[in-house]
């Protein structure tokens, strides 16, 4: 028995490392190639580059593709939208889960709907051209909040599944009500799922091109998503240089992820056994 458990858990162990090479793979590709010349990058090959061009690579991207404007107009967008995400899902999540009435039960069906539910754009496009939110920051912010919220607030309502309603009562005798209350008291419990929450919106909202090509037409808006669409159509042949470019975007997500990672399971298993 205990052999054959060994044996069991060495095979589990070369599936997971075979899936890692497999996910690995692609991502050696994009950035060995960033290295190479366009003839080389071309190839699409995993070999490294004869002579190195990471430079004039990144310089060239850097330049052409105006990458601090388009970091800086991806960052005001992604760092809003998840500041409204955090806020907006863990306040709702948490009356929702606390109460119990049909009002409370009707939203909780209406989240339901908004994860299953896809988002449409052209009619989205048309209602925000008429109130004048295409074209800038305050459109995308929103559509990117709300784009979110039916599934960030679930995983919040789950998280709160594991935090006792006693802590609520004991700080209501202490004096401390509404806002107070949860801000003071509940919120700094919430550390697990915040980051979890983080990660999942930040990397959804930096990588995002859809909304963003409908509603950030003025290249002055161009984020970094925009970047590769552009820069890929006016480098059709230069791999090289689009490459370097998903590498740049790609860096401050890789960043972020290494510094929240050890709380995005403790966030989404939390709540899988109440107590």
């Amino acid at each position: 028995m205990l052999k054959k458990r060994k044996s069991n858990r060495a095979g589990w162990e070369l599936l997971i490392l075979a899936i890692c090479f497999v996910v690995f793979l692609p991502t050696f590709m994009v950035v060995v190639n960033s290295f190479k010349d366009a003839a080389g990058a071309a190839d699409m090959s995993l070999s490294l580059p004869g002579v190195w061009h990471i430079a004039d690579n990144y310089a060239t991207v850097y330049r052409e593709a105006n990458i601090p404007r388009a970091y800086w107009n991806t960052s005001v967008v992604t760092v809003l939208s998840v500041i409204g995400i955090v806020l907006l899902c863990s306040t709702s999540a948490y009356v929702i889960q606390r109460r119990d009435d049909p009002i409370i039960r009707t939203l909780r069906y209406i989240l339901l709907a908004g994860m299953i539910l896809p988002l449409t754009i052209i009619p989205t496009f048309i209602f925000f051209h008429k109130i004048h939110l295409t074209g800038n920051y305050w459109g995308v912010i929103l559509l990117y909040i709300a784009s979110s919220y039916p599934f960030i607030s679930y995983v919040y309502s789950g998280f709160f599944d594991g935090i006792s309603k006693d802590i609520d009562e004991a700080a209501a005798m202490d004096g401390a009500k509404g806002a107070g209350l949860f801000f003071r008291v509940i919120f700094p419990l919430l550390m697990p799922i915040n980051a979890t929450a983080i990660i999942i919106s930040f990397m959804s909202f930096w990588n995002d091109f859809g909304i963003a090509i409908y509603f950030l037409s003025s290249p002055k808006l161009q984020t970094l998503g925009l970047t590769v669409y552009f820069f890929f159509g006016i480098h059709t042949s230069d791999w090289n240089y689009v490459f370097a470019d998903l590498v740049l975007i790609s860096l401050p997500v890789i960043a972020l992820y290494v510094v929240l990672q050890r709380y995005i399971v403790a966030g989404l298993t939390s709540g899988a056994v109440k107590s």
